[in-house]
């Protein structure tokens, strides 16, 4: 239950770097990196697992590669259904 947790803040933490206005100038500084959902999500993921925030239960670089994977998945399903469910952000096409 609790790894759960931890992949649905990351998934919350990629969704804020990826949409949050707060991170408006690093979206236009690298935007194929902070506006896309599944790309954020991987190094969000892999940052997370090689610090031991999630740890999956191997070595730190394979728990990176894992929760770098999850992450990315679970965070293109989650903007995916956002984006259904409330259309796409003012401003963006």
């Amino acid at each position: 239950m609790n790894e759960t947790l931890h992949l649905l803040a990351l998934v919350g933490t990629t969704l804020i770097v990826v949409r949050g206005t707060v991170f408006k100038p690093l979206q236009r500084l690298w935007p194929a990196l902070f506006r896309c959902s599944q790309c954020a999500g991987t190094w969000v993921g892999a940052a997370a697992g090689a610090f031991g925030v999630v740890v999956v239960g191997h070595d730190r670089v394979l728990d990176a590669v894992i929760v770098g994977a999850a992450t990315s998945f679970l965070s293109l399903l989650a903007d995916a259904v956002l984006l259904k469910l409330l259309g796409s952000p003012e401003g963006e096409s």
